[in-house]
């Protein structure tokens, strides 16, 4: 007796090197686990479940993955922190330096209710007091591989700028007290709904030596290191000014350029960097709206091109949204941008797909767990009802348009039902594990209070680039 089946769907399993459609398929659910995929007629007379959903005219395919996420504080600051020249050294620093733990629950909840809503299962997410966040993820239900950012210099470092960066390993004491809870806590196993990773913000914030000392914690606990490389300008000047080399090549020094390190962005690597990292084995997860908003090309078809294992990811929902639609859709175009400047092939929709489901699964070493609907797999997966306007026509036979519009022209509310690790978490678009009405209401008021603290702390800066920006648009 199986605990769930869900019959009569158009399934993509995106199991081998396409999107598996099957046209009336049907997946049967024991536990946590897939039991078996099949057509519904051959699935259906060989077992009975004790509940069945009929997913007739709709779409069930793995729950999507965001890769590479800060939950944090983001949904706190979506729009203010848009289309900065210094996000990272005087925009994010503001909230940052002013931001208590109570905001930043509040954000988590928020940016874990729009991605479940929007059909995102699964979480590599980092960033500060993971310790007491991780516990939002087990709340809402969703999987998650969490890691505690390190850096070893404040948020502020505006008059930095220009110089060679001045490092106190006080900075990073606390973060790692913070990782050494959550390996303890949560571990390392890809199986557990919620685990943890080694992380590290980027080259330019932390020194070589705590660098090689993460290594060494992930060696021992069989930990992946979740990391930036090569996100701005600043980071590959300083890493040549300390080193003499340019980040890639500092990664490779330092023994983390390979299958165990995840890494996001590479926005300023050269092409032949990029070609390094990717025979390398060094998992890399594209934002392309994230860096969409300033103008960057992650290098998602060269990478492909060369073999690499990519990845999506939203980055931060300071500047865009959660949903993992709008990803592949500006994933699909920045990608094709790419492969044109760099005389590569362009990307398929599938392979767009492929990157968020599959692909995210094996940058985050999770390929044997998730990402597919195959037996043996954890049961994350969503159903899609794709009979909306921006949906039709919906075509099968001959001719099939169902991956294509999922990519072009889906929103990310066409997802009715998500179910992570065997268990319903949202049935009709309502989410059973949250009060959506509260979140909504905390965000708000919260937002609201962050965005007073903000202005104060910019108004102390001889010059605050968010309050020219805000300036501008009060301009008639």
């Amino acid at each position: 007796m199986l605990d769930l089946i869900v019959k009569n769907a158009v399934v993509l399993t995106m199991k081998g090197k396409g999107i598996g459609l099957i046209q009336d398929g049907a997946v049967g659910i024991k536990g946590s686990t897939i039991s078996c995929v099949d057509d519904s007629t051959t699935l259906t007379k060989m077992y009975d479940a004790k509940r069945t959903i009929d997913a007739s005219g709709k779409i069930l395919m793995p729950g999507l993955i965001n890769a590479h996420c800060h939950s944090y504080y983001g949904t706190l600051t979506r729009g203010v922190l848009t289309d900065l020249e210094f996000f990272l050294e005087q925009g994010l620093a503001a909230y940052m330096e002013t931001m208590d733990i109570n905001k930043q629950i509040i954000s988590c909840k928020a940016f874990l209710l729009e991605g479940i809503k929007t059909g995102t299962t699964t979480y590599g997410d980092l960033g500060n007091n993971y310790d007491i966040l991780a516990s939002i993820h087990e709340e809402m239900g969703v999987r998650a591989r969490l890691s505690e950012s390190m850096r070893e210099m404040p948020w502020n470092i505006s008059e930095l700028l220009g110089g060679e960066y001045v490092f106190d390993r006080k900075y990073a004491e606390p973060s790692i007290k913070v990782m050494n809870m959550l390996l303890d806590k949560y571990g390392t196993d890809p199986n557990d709904r919620i685990s943890a990773m080694v992380s590290f913000q980027a080259l330019d914030y932390v020194t070589d030596q705590l660098v090689l000392e993460l290594k060494e914690v992930a060696r021992n606990h069989k930990a992946m290191i979740h990391t930036h490389l090569a996100q701005s300008t600043y980071e590959c000047d300083q890493v040549e000014k300390r080193f003499g080399m340019r980040p890639v090549d500092m990664f490779e020094k330092l023994g983390i350029l390979n299958e165990n390190t995840l890494a996001a962005h590479l926005v300023y690597n050269t092409k032949a960097e990029n070609e390094k990292a990717a025979k390398s084995g060094l998992n890399f997860v594209s934002c392309p709206n994230s860096w969409g908003e300033v103008g960057c090309i992650p290098p998602m078809a060269q990478y492909l091109y060369h073999n690499g294992s990519v990845g999506m990811g939203s980055d931060e929902a300071s500047y865009t949204g959660v949903s993992a639609f709008f990803d592949m859709k500006s994933g699909h175009l920045s990608a094709n941008v790419d492969a044109f400047n760099n005389h590569v092939p362009n990307v398929p929709l599938s392979m767009v797909l492929r990157a968020h489901t599959v692909g995210s699964a094996k940058v985050l070493g999770m390929e044997k767990q998730i990402g597919s609907l195959e037996p043996g797999k954890k049961a994350d997966m969503i159903i899609i009802n794709p009979n909306v306007i921006n949906m039709l026509p919906i075509l099968i036979s001959p001719l099939t348009n169902i991956p294509q519009n999922l990519v072009c022209t889906a929103m990310g509310n066409e997802v009715e039902t998500v179910i992570i690790d065997g268990k319903i978490v949202m049935e009709d678009r309502l989410v059973k594990t949250a009060d959506e009405g509260k979140i909504m209401r905390e965000t708000q008021a919260a937002a609201e209070e962050a965005a007073k603290d903000a202005a104060a702390y910019y108004k102390k800066l001889p010059e605050a680039e968010v309050l020219i920006r805000q300036r501008w648009f009060e301009e008639t």
